[in-house]
C-alpha cells in the first residue's frame, strides 16, 4: 500500500465543491477509495425504516466521504467563518539523520510536524 499524504487528525481545507474553503479535521482515510472524512463536512442525512429489530426507525446525520483531491494540508488559519485558509501539497523526503522518509510541505519546505 502507499504512504499517505494526508493521515487521520490532519487539519484540511476543502479547495472545490460545496464546502469550498471550510476547514476540520479528518477522521478517517481510506486509501483503497482515496476518500477522506472530514469533521462536520459534507453532513447527510440518512433515513432508516421501521424493521424487525428497530421498531421505530431513525434519522440519522452522518459526515460522508470526500475525494482526497478535494482536500489540502493546512497551513494558515483564515478568520472566523474559515475565509482565507492557506493549504498546501504534501511531498516526502528522506530524513539524512534517521533515514526515514517524512511529510513536508511543498509551499513552505517545512517537515510536517507530529508524524512518527
Amino acid at each position: 500500500m502507499a504512504l499517505q499524504k494526508i493521515k487521520k487528525n490532519d487539519l484540511v481545507v476543502i479547495l472545490s465543491g460545496e464546502h469550498k474553503g471550510k476547514v476540520g479535521a479528518v477522521l478517517e482515510v481510506s486509501s483503497k477509495n482515496q476518500t477522506v472524512i472530514v469533521k462536520d463536512i459534507n453532513k447527510k442525512t440518512k433515513h432508516h425504516k421501521p424493521s424487525q429489530e428497530n421498531q421505530e426507525g431513525k434519522i440519522e446525520v452522518r459526515e460522508y466521504p470526500i475525494h482526497i483531491s478535494k482536500v489540502g494540508y493546512m497551513i494558515k488559519k483564515g478568520n472566523a467563518q474559515n475565509k482565507g485558509a492557506v493549504s498546501s501539497k504534501i511531498g516526502w523526503k528522506l530524513n539524512e539523520k534517521t533515514g526515514k522518509k517524512e511529510r513536508f510541505l511543498k509551499k513552505t519546505k517545512k517537515v510536517v510536524a507530529g508524524d512518527k
